[in-house]
């Protein structure tokens, strides 16, 4: 059966958003028997080589051509998305209760439209608006569990730290939209980048070690496929088809990361995490919204 390039997107978009969605399943069971450093370099390594082979078949030439100043141009680009997004989102997933986690990572959406007013002098427009108070209003719900005149969050400190992890994953995204480079190349110089930061905090707070048996097999499903293939079925879908069709998608990851929380670890299921949910979808919809007259490039 033959699919129109909207519709392989479509299909390659949905892909992304299911294994992406296993993130806080893997960030909860991989730190079993690694701590948060060992498990961000191992995963960082896999996925440099995954994705470095892609961009080989692709194409050598473009690959070798990757100029010095595109390669060290990636380095606070790989610093921001590959190493410290997910040093703090690892680290949330193990601690405390993954739910709150979940609601604080997505609030990168309307942090890009913060981001985007503050430094890049874009203009405030009416569904931008919305989803600035709508992004809101769902960290507000999670932090006091639906009574507005408490506090009753379990891990604010963790939170706070997932919080800034979000800060730069949004910030990463402003700045590769002025990445003139091969999109395999300059994903692969991310992980790259995303290696060596990772292997720095290693050595220094942590030790080398191989993983256990058990280790390897959620190793290789993060770093391989939901870090590494991933990135490149979702650059695939961004190439037959516009992004701001198959960028909504990406939103009905955290609602399918909320049922394996659930389903798998009996995380509590409170009707203002619903809510919150349900406002962050909206927010990033909104936001997504805001910006389609131009070009939008959204990753997990």
């Amino acid at each position: 059966m033959n699919m129109t390039g909207a519709k392989l997107a479509i299909v390659l978009a949905f892909l992304c958003v299911l294994s992406w969605s296993l993130i806080p399943i893997v960030a909860k069971i991989g730190q079993h028997s690694l701590d948060v450093f060992q498990f961000l370099f191992w995963s960082n390594v896999l996925s440099s080589v995954v994705v470095l082979v892609f961009a080989l078949l692709k194409n050598r030439k473009i690959m070798i051509a990757g100029s010095a100043r595109q390669f060290f141009w990636c380095a606070p680009l790989g610093f921001l998305g590959c190493f410290f997004y997910y040093l703090c989102l690892y680290h949330g997933y193990a601690v405390t209760n993954g739910v709150e986690v979940l609601v604080v990572q997505y609030t990168w959406p309307i942090l890009i439209t913060v981001i985007s007013l503050l430094f890049f002098s874009e203009r405030l427009t009416m569904f931008g608006g919305a989803g600035l108070l709508l992004g809101f209003l769902s960290v507000v719900i999670v932090i006091t569990k639906g009574d507005l005149t408490s506090i009753k969050v379990n891990s604010p400190w963790v939170l706070l730290v997932v919080f800034l992890g979000a800060l730069c994953f949004a910030l990463f995204s402003v700045l590769s939209k002025y990445q003139k480079i091969d999109s395999f190349t300059g994903t692969f110089f991310l992980f790259f980048w995303g290696v060596f930061f990772s292997s720095l905090t290693l050595f220094q707070w942590s030790h080398f070690s191989l993983p256990s048996e058990e280790a390897w097999l959620v190793i290789v499903l993060n770093g391989a496929l939901i870090n590494g293939v991933s990135y490149i079925l979702w650059l695939t879908a961004l190439a037959k088809a516009d992004a701001t069709k198959v960028a909504p998608i990406v939103f009905l990851t955290p609602i399918l990361s909320t049922t394996w929380l659930v389903l798998f670890f009996q995380e509590p299921l409170l009707l203002s995490y619903i809510i919150a949910i349900a406002f962050s979808i909206i927010s990033g919809l909104l936001v997504l919204r805001s910006m389609a007259p131009q070009p939008v490039k959204v990753n997990h």
